[in-house]
């Protein structure tokens, strides 16, 4: 059984999808699998996954029959994972060599219930920093959760830049929200950590996110301020219940998100 079950929900991912594969395949440590999930591509992301995971014994297709939405392929793919560990990683990006064994050392070192790691943005705009945080080794509740919903760093919302504990997510029964277009990542990644207690967070830049220009992130409409607006609700929802929580069973939190 793999230690690391990395999912990646794919839509029309042809062009970006072997970089992101080899960069798998080159990791130094193997102690993983890699669960792709197409998710009703209509180009040829889903002949050249089934072409890949026949010739590599790690990776495994799981196609659904229409488009369904990130979420649903990123729950689809929770369901079929097998490893202790769970991480999420997007079609069009890709790692470095060191990725896995970063997480995996972690979480073998340390007792955690969640690891965070940084990364670079793609393609690398001119001046353009690192995405960094002072934050870096062990770190409470209330601080990842503060780093989560901040609006810069190198934790914020993202999924791929962690790794959680599988018995978490199944015992809560985590899963995306499939209602919303966007910050469903952000809205995960606070329910996970209302459940969780140890936290780490290092900022070795290990991920390469590739930004589109014409991506969801970079486009206002009403549609994606309706969910921006449902996103922040929920959001704001989870993390009052669980204050009220903490207070009632005395240990005080205190999100402060400035």
């Amino acid at each position: 059984m793999p230690k690391l079950s990395i999912i990646i929900p794919l839509y029309n991912e042809a062009g970006h999808l072997m970089k992101n594969l080899q960069s798998l395949l080159a990791q130094t440590n193997p102690d993983f699998e890699v669960i792709l999930v197409d998710d009703g591509s209509t180009d040829q992301t889903n002949a050249l996954a089934s072409s890949w995971v026949q010739e590599h014994s790690q990776f495994r297709l799981l196609t659904l029959p229409s488009n369904q939405g990130i979420s649903s392929a990123r729950n689809a793919g929770i369901k079929e994972a097998q490893g202790e560990l769970i991480t999420f990683i997007d079609g069009d990006d890709w790692v470095e060599p060191n990725y896995t064994d970063f997480f995996l050392r972690c979480f073998t070192y340390y007792h955690l219930d969640l690891a965070v790691c940084g990364y670079i943005k793609e393609p690398p705009k001119k001046n353009a920093k690192i995405p960094t945080t002072t934050i870096q080794g062990f770190c409470d509740q209330a601080e990842v959760i503060r780093q989560i919903t901040k609006m810069s760093g190198s934790v914020m919302g993202y999924t791929w830049n962690k790794v959680y504990r599988t018995d978490l997510i199944r015992k809560y029964q985590l899963e995306f929200d499939p209602d919303i277009s966007l910050m469903e990542d952000q809205i995960f990644n606070v329910q996970y950590a209302v459940h969780a207690q140890n936290f780490y967070i290092q900022s070795p830049p290990l991920y390469h996110y590739w930004q589109h220009e014409d991506s969801a992130s970079h486009t206002h409409d009403l549609e994606s301020a309706k969910s921006i607006g449902l996103a922040n609700y929920r959001i704001a929802k989870i993390i009052l219940a669980n204050k009220k929580s903490s207070s009632n069973s005395n240990s005080p939190s205190d999100y402060d998100f400035s």
